[in-house]
């Protein structure tokens, strides 16, 4: 194990880091180094009480953002370690990544450092082409490299889908605390978090399988598109239910997304399937009990679309050793 990490290579991680994917681009995670470990903690500021009620969104954050972490060491050559919940006296650290000494680039991981800036959540019409056997296959032992699990719906499964998306798209909409919670981080011109309108894509001219963060308070601005009918649909369950479970189906998550980046796939995100107690157990009924902790829409984007910005990673940075 190395005695510390200079500054340039705290810099390289905590920037990777902060590319992680969260829900609504909250970025709810903070760090501290002590030496050749990183710890990750929860920023419950930037929580989300109605719509993260339990905080496993949050969690999934904190776990991509490990994964990103582990990438750039690995990059930088050095082999991580991670533990999650490491000091019962400090509940808030979520995850403690050991670095050891440096060397050259290490396989698995560093080649995907070139996809974490490119990575970004996909709103936008898919194109009807489907995934390749071959690159599905290698989506899952990505999940199943970090102890998950992806299941990919046949289309008798998504069209059950479709009315529980509607069923809860609607509930959203009357739902007063959670519309006033989404607009302190949706829409606009946002640089630093949040999810700002060039990130919206289109409005739906129908409903479809992409979450319009927007709902109800849309811009005149936006552009409107016709959504692909038949997209690929993937649930990425754990064995597990608990706050270490869902750090770690952080971390598959993530590794998932920068592998389909790598073959030129976008997705985003329908978890406003798994936020409420009932959609989510007829999700986890559909995929054989496993706990579902992600679904995703998966494909070849139709166009191109904006960014959301993310936070300068001194902004989330504690302190140092």
């Amino acid at each position: 194990m190395i005695a510390e990490l200079t500054e340039d290579e705290v810099g390289i991680l905590l920037t990777a880091a902060v590319h992680a994917p969260s829900m609504h681009n909250t970025q709810p995670w903070r760090f501290e180094v002590h030496g050749p470990v990183v710890d990750v903690l929860l920023d419950e500021e930037r929580g989300l009480p109605f719509e993260d009620v339990s905080g496993r969104g949050a969690h999934l954050g904190i776990g991509a953002a490990v994964f990103n972490l582990r990438v750039a060491a690995a990059m930088l050559g050095h082999e991580t370690r991670f533990a999650t919940s490491p000091d019962p006296a400090r509940p808030e650290i979520k995850a403690r990544v050991y670095l050891d000494g440096r060397g050259t680039p290490v396989p698995d991981l560093s080649c995907l450092y070139g996809e974490v800036a490119q990575r970004h959540t996909y709103r936008g019409p898919l194109l009807d082409h489907p995934v390749h056997p071959a690159v599905r296959r290698e989506l899952d032992e990505a999940a199943r490299s970090e102890g998950a699990e992806l299941h990919w719906l046949e289309p008798p499964d998504i069209s059950g889908l479709r009315v529980l998306l509607h069923q809860a798209d609607a509930e959203d909409g009357y739902d007063e605390d959670r519309r006033q919670e989404r607009e302190t981080w949706i829409g606009g011109d946002r640089s630093g978090d949040g999810v700002p309108e060039r990130a919206l894509g289109p409005q739906p001219v129908r409903q479809s399988f992409v979450r319009d963060l927007s709902a109800g308070f849309d811009s005149t601005h936006r552009s409107q598109a016709v959504y692909e009918t038949a997209p690929a649909i993937v649930v990425l369950s754990t064995h597990d239910e608990d706050t270490d479970a869902w750090t770690r189906a952080g971390l598959a998550l993530q590794r998932v997304l920068l592998v389909a980046t790598s073959y030129n796939l976008r997705a985003s995100f329908l978890d406003q399937l798994l936020e409420r107690p009932a959609p989510r157990a007829q999700v986890r009924e559909l995929i054989g009990g496993r706990w579902p902790q992600m679904v995703l829409r998966i494909g070849y984007p139709a166009q191109t679309d904006g960014h959301a910005g993310r936070r300068d990673w001194h902004e989330s940075f504690d302190r140092w050793f």
